[in-house]
């Protein structure tokens, strides 16, 4: 398997967004009532896998569009507490030109993961029903990104062994697996990447860095703080597997490698 990560800039946010016991308040990861100064830089990150016969997209980025007109693309509210940095060049399309992709697979539907899909036509993207039922019903999280899309919804089965009891196999032949984790939203997704005995798990905001799961942290933005609880420690399992080769998320600084 090739997993090759695609830094789209980054987003100004406050602390509490990836850990959220940096601040009392239960919201403070909007950023209301905090100085711009306070705020932290956080990566931008999607994947473009290659497995088997098979290339995809996992999640999008940024989109080039707001390197130059982010609060119109975004809207105030999510421009407000997710202010993207990004440079000419650095959207997922420019810096893949020429790649083949089969597939978007998105973990959720966040701006900062739903954003690139604007410089993308044509293309199949798969995400929960979960996932879009819940962005049609908190359109202050979500904005209005997520609408005039259209969406595959993966078709998931009992699995005893996902997370949460319930996957999809993608492509039908094991190589790319999706995870239905209601945690940080009621859809989000985990991939399971695997090639032979060895696995990768891409987990969108199931955990913002490694120590997420090694230490327990939970984000600001949350669906069900007991779920997150539950999947950051079957994270730290899947860590601890001998055939596990890293856990990527969409903002940490560094790749996350035992």
């Amino acid at each position: 398997m090739i997993i090759q990560t695609i830094t789209t800039g980054s987003t100004l946010v406050s602390s509490a967004t990836p850990d959220r016991s940096t601040r009392r308040w239960k919201y403070a990861y909007t950023g209301l009532f905090q100085r711009r100064s306070k705020r932290i830089e956080v990566p931008v990150k999607c994947y473009y896998v290659k497995v088997s016969c098979h290339s995809v997209l996992i999640d999008t980025g940024w989109s080039k569009e707001v390197v130059e007109h982010g609060l119109r693309h975004l809207g105030f509210g999510l421009w407000f507490a997710s202010e993207p940095v990004m440079k000419h060049g650095e959207s997922a399309k420019e810096q893949l030109t020429g790649q083949p992709i089969d597939a978007i697979l998105m973990t959720h539907l966040d701006c900062d993961h739903v954003s690139g899909l604007y410089d993308f036509d044509g293309m199949e993207v798969y995400t929960s029903r979960a996932e879009f039922d819940y962005s049609a019903k908190k359109r202050l999280r979500y904005g209005k990104l997520v609408k005039g899309r259209e969406y595959r919804f993966l078709d998931f089965k009992p699995d005893d062994k996902a997370p949460f009891g319930q996957s999809c196999d993608l492509f039908g032949d094991g190589s790319i697996l999706a995870y239905l984790t209601p945690t940080h939203s009621a859809g989000s997704v985990i991939y399971r990447i695997s090639d032979a005995d060895r696995f990768a798990l891409i987990v969108g905001d199931n955990g913002y860095m490694k120590d997420s799961w090694r230490k327990g942290l939970l984000p600001g933005p949350l669906y069900n703080a007991d779920n997150m609880r539950r999947c950051l420690s079957w994270l730290k399992e899947q860590e601890q597997q001998p055939d596990c080769l890293g856990i990527y998320c969409a903002h940490d600084r560094n790749f996350a490698r035992r």
